[in-house]
C-alpha cells in the first residue's frame, strides 16, 4: 500500500514542544548563551532526524543502513544524529488507536523509533544531547467515509444518514434542507468521529453572503448512556445564531465524536496518479493506453482460436491504436498483441468513442449530427455501427440472462463454443454471418459521448473490467498474473494518452462498464479467503463508472482518477437510425431489459436501476480531484452529496453506495464546470437530475485485509518520550 499522506505540521509542533520544554529548563539551570545554543542545534537535529525518517514512511519506503546515522550542521553546530529501532516494533503489531483520541478506533501498523542528537558546545567543551521516542502511524485513508483536503461541505436537499469517519484539513459546513445523521452502526462500526483542521460550522456557503440554517442535524456523541445499550447516544446541533463556528463548549458537548482544529494533514501533490511517473502507473500489473498521438497503423487481431485466419490486419479505417504500455511508457509488442486477440476474441469489450466533426457543437435533439455516419474522420461504413455494442453481460449484474442475448454480436466460429458466448447462440456460427453483426469488421469505435454538464464530447476509452479479467484468467495470464498479490491485488492502470492529456478541461476519459462481477470464475479473486485480494483502478484522466460494480460478490476496490462521474446501467438505451428519440428513449423498465443495438445517451433521460436489492450500485472507494469550477479551495464544491459527478436525469430513482470518499485536491484536467446556473437550470429537463443518495461508509474496510490494493495511507507521528542529558 501506498504511503500518500503525512502529518508534516505535527514534526513542527513536535519540535517546537521540544524547543520550549529545553529552553525552560535551560533558562532556569542558567545556562550560558553558548550552551544554549548547543541545545537549540541539538533541538534542532532532533527535529531533522524525525522528519527525514517521517519523509521515508512518505514515500513508500522503510529506514534502513545509513538512515539510522546523519551528521549534519545546525545553527552553525555540527550535530550527529543516531537513531534506532524499538524492541519489537518494527513494525509493531498491527492495532487500533484508542477511542477518544484523534482518529480513534483506526486501524493503524505503527514503527517505533528511538533518536538521538549531540551537538558539541565548543571544542573539547562538554556537548549538549537530546533524545526521543516516537511512534510512526501507518493509517489507512480508505477507512474514513470522507477524507477532503479543502472545506467540506455537507448539505443533502433529502435525508441523509451517514456512518463512519469524516475529516476536512480546512472549514467544516453542515447545511442539510431536510434531516442529517451521523450516528455509529453496531456491531461493524461502533465509533463517530468529525475532524476539522479549521472551524466548524452549523449553516451557511463560505461563498455565500446569506447565511441560512435550516433542517435537522444530529450527530452521536462518544458515550451511552441512554437506551438502547451498546448504541451511542444521538445529540441535535443547534444553530448558534449569526455567521460564528461553533465554539468550545458546544463542541465539548459531543464528548469526543466532534474535534477542531486537528492537526492539519498535508496531502501529497495530486500527481501520485499521474502517467509515467506516478507510483501507481509505475508499479501497475496492466496499463492499457489509448493512444491518440500514435499514426493509425496496421492492427492484428492475434491468432486466437476465434480470430485465426479469419481476421485480417486491420489498415482501413485508421484507427488510433488501445495498446499496452511498460512503465518507461514505451509500447509491450507482446502484451499489445495479446490485447488484440482480446478485442477481437470478445468484441465491444474493449473500444473507444470518437468525436462527431460535423459540426462539433451540441446534439440538441438532431439526432444528424450523431447518427451520420459522414459526422466522423474516418467515415462509419453504415449508422448502424455507430452505437454498436456487444450483447455481453449488458445488464451489468454479472450474469448472462435472456435480456442479454444478441444474435447479431455471436462470435463466428466452429467446433466447441466458447464458455462465455450467450446460450441461443448459433453454433457453428459460419460467414455469411448476418449482415449487421459486429463481427463483419473490427471498427472499434462507437459514436459520440456528449457531456452535457461540461458542454463537450468526449474521446473515451471503455473497458469490461470483467470480461477483461476472465479472459485473462482462461488464456493462461497472458496479460497479467491474476494471481498476484505484492500490493494486496491487482492494479490496473488505464488512460487516454494526446496531445491534450495535461490540458485543464480536456476532453479525454476512461469508462469501466459492465463488471458487477469482477470474477465469474472466482479464480482471480478466490471467494471464503481470511484475506482477499481485489483490483485497484487508476487513471490520470477522469474515470466513469456505468451501471452496477462488484455488486454480486463484493471484492476489496478502488478508483483512483483525477475526477469521477457515476453513469447508470440505462445511459445506453435502444438506437434506430433515423428515430428522433432514440437519445430519450426510456427503457421499459418492467422488463428490465437492457439489450443492444445501443447507443451512447448524449444527455438523456435514460435513468436507471440501481433501485432493487438486486442492483446495489458500487462498492468501491474513490479518490478523486474534488474542486469547483473557479479554481478557488474555498469556493462550493458540491459537497459531500455531490463528491461523485452525475450527468444524467435519474428522477426519483436511488443510487447506493457504499466504499471511502477521499479528495487529495483540486482536479488537474477537470475544471468541475456546472452549465446549469445557480438557480438548477437543468433540473427536470432531461439533461440532470440527481439521484437519492444513499451514501455509506463500507464497514468492511475496518480490517486491513480487506482493503483495496495500494491503499494510500496517513503517517501520523506521535511523541512518547522527550530527555535532556547534561554533561
Amino acid at each position: 500500500m501506498v504511503t500518500s499522506l503525512i502529518f508534516l505540521t505535527a514534526l513542527s509542533a513536535l519540535a517546537a514542544a521540544y524547543a520550549m520544554n529545553a529552553r525552560a529548563t535551560i533558562a532556569l539551570n542558567g545556562v550560558s548563551g553558548v550552551r544554549r545554543s548547543a541545545f537549540y542545534a541539538a533541538e534542532g537535529g532532533l527535529n531533522i532526524g524525525i522528519t527525514a525518517f517521517a519523509n521515508i514512511f512518505q514515500n513508500s519506503g522503510i529506514p534502513t543502513g545509513l538512515d539510522f546515522n546523519q551528521s549534519v550542521s545546525f545553527a552553525g553546530k555540527d550535530v550527529e544524529i543516531s537513531m534506532s529501532a524499538g524492541d519489537g516494533c518494527d513494525p509493531c503489531p498491527p492495532t487500533q488507536i484508542p477511542d477518544g483520541e484523534v482518529f480513534g478506533g483506526l486501524n493503524t501498523i505503527p514503527y517505533r523509533y528511538v533518536v538521538q542528537s549531540t551537538s558539541k558546545v565548543e571544542p573539547g567543551e562538554s556537548t549538549a544531547h537530546v533524545a526521543g521516542e516516537f511512534d510512526i502511524h501507518n493509517i489507512p485513508i480508505f477507512q474514513f467515509l470522507a477524507f477532503i483536503d479543502s472545506h467540506l461541505f455537507v448539505m443533502p436537499l433529502p435525508d441523509m444518514i451517514l456512518h463512519g469517519r469524516l475529516h476536512t484539513n480546512s472549514d467544516l459546513y453542515i447545511q442539510p434542507d431536510n434531516t442529517l445523521i451521523v450516528e455509529d452502526q453496531p456491531p461493524e462500526m461502533q465509533n463517530v468521529q468529525i475532524t476539522s483542521a479549521g472551524d466548524i460550522y452549523r449553516g451557511g456557503r463560505k461563498y455565500n453572503s446569506s447565511w441560512r440554517c435550516w433542517g435537522t442535524t444530529i450527530i452521536d456523541k462518544l458515550e451511552d448512556i441512554v437506551d438502547p445499550p451498546d448504541n451511542l447516544d444521538p445529540k441535535t446541533m443547534a444553530c448558534p445564531g449569526g455567521t460564528s463556528p461553533l465554539d468550545t463548549a458546544t463542541i465539548a458537548s459531543w464528548n469526543g465524536s466532534i474535534k477542531n482544529n486537528v492537526r492539519n494533514i498535508i496531502t501529497p501533490p495530486v500527481d501520485i496518479i499521474d502517467k509515467g511517473t506516478g507510483e501507481y502507473w509505475q508499479r501497475a500489473d496492466l496499463r492499457i493506453v489509448l493512444n491518440l498521438n500514435a499514426l493509425p497503423l496496421p492492427i492484428n487481431f492475434g491468432t486466437g482460436a476465434l480470430c485465426a485466419g479469419a481476421i485480417p490486419p486491420l489498415t482501413s479505417p485508421p484507427l488510433f491504436p488501445i495498446e499496452v504500455q511498460t512503465s518507461s511508457g514505451s509500447v509491450d509488442l507482446v502484451k499489445t498483441l495479446n490485447l488484440q486477440r482480446f478485442m477481437c476474441e470478445r468484441r465491444g469489450n474493449i473500444f473507444y468513442n470518437d468525436t462527431p466533426t460535423n459540426p462539433l457543437s451540441p446534439p440538441n435533439g438532431n439526432t444528424g449530427v450523431v447518427t451520420n455516419p459522414l459526422s466522423y474522420l474516418p467515415p462509419f461504413t453504415d449508422a448502424q455501427k455507430i452505437y454498436r455494442r456487444v450483447g455481453d453481460d449488458t445488464s451489468g449484474d454479472g450474469m448472462i440472462t435472456n435480456w442479454d442475448q444478441n444474435d447479431d454480436t455471436c462470435p463466428a466460429g466452429a467446433g466447441a463454443p466458447p464458455w462465455w458466448i450467450p446460450p441461443n447462440c448459433p453454433w457453428p456460427n459460419l460467414p455469411p454471418l448476418s449482415p449487421t453483426s459486429w463481427y463483419n469488421d473490427m471498427d472499434y469505435r462507437r459514436g459520440g459521448f456528449w457531456n452535457h454538464r461540461e458542454q463537450q464530447w468526449m474521446t473515451l476509452l471503455n473497458i469490461n473490467l470483467r470480461a477483461l479479467i476472465e479472459w485473462n484468467e482462461v488464456n493462461g495470464d497472458i496479460l497479467f498474473n491474476h494471481g498476484d498479490t505484492t500490493d494486496g491485488g491487482l492494479v490496473m492502470f488505464f488512460t487516454v494518452e494526446g496531445l491534450e492529456s495535461n490540458a485543464p478541461n480536456n476532453p479525454y476519459g476512461v469508462r469501466v462498464f459492465d463488471s458487477a462481477d469482477l470474477d465469474t470464475r472466482d479464480s482471480t479473486f478466490p471467494p471464503g479467503v481470511l484475506d482477499p485480494t481485489g483490483v485497484t483502478v487508476v487513471s490520470d484522466q477522469s474515470i466513469i463508472v456505468q451501471g452496477n460494480y462488484n455488486t454480486k460478490d463484493k471484492y476489496p476496490a478502488a478508483f483512483l482518477a483525477d475526477a469521477i462521474w457515476i453513469l447508470s446501467q440505462g445511459w445506453e438505451s435502444p438506437s434506430f437510425a433515423g428515430d428522433p428519440n432514440d437519445r430519450k428513449t426510456m427503457h421499459n423498465l418492467s422488463s428490465n431489459r437492457r439489450d443492444v443495438p445501443s447507443q451512447d445517451s448524449p444527455g438523456g433521460t435514460n435513468q436507471a436501476s440501481f433501485t432493487t436489492s438486486d442492483a446495489l450500485g458500487v462498492n468501491a472507494a474513490l479518490l478523486f480531484g474534488l474542486g469547483p469550477s473557479t479554481r478557488d479551495p474555498d469556493w462550493y464544491n458540491g459537497g459531500l452529496e455531490n463528491f461523485p459527478k452525475f450527468l444524467e436525469s435519474w428522477s426519483s430513482r436511488t443510487f447506493n453506495y457504499k466504499g471511502s470518499f477521499v479528495s487529495l485536491g483540486l482536479p488537474q484536467h477537470k475544471d468541475n464546470h456546472w452549465v446549469c446556473g445557480s438557480g438548477n437550470s437543468c433540473l427536470g429537463t432531461g439533461v440532470y437530475d440527481p439521484p437519492i443518495r444513499a451514501f455509506d461508509y463500507d464497514t468492511d474496510f475496518n480490517q486491513i485485509e480487506n482493503l483495496p490494493p495500494m491503499t494510500p495511507k496517513v503517517v501520523y507521528v506521535q511523541q512518547r518520550i522527550y530527555t535532556r542529558i547534561y554533561e
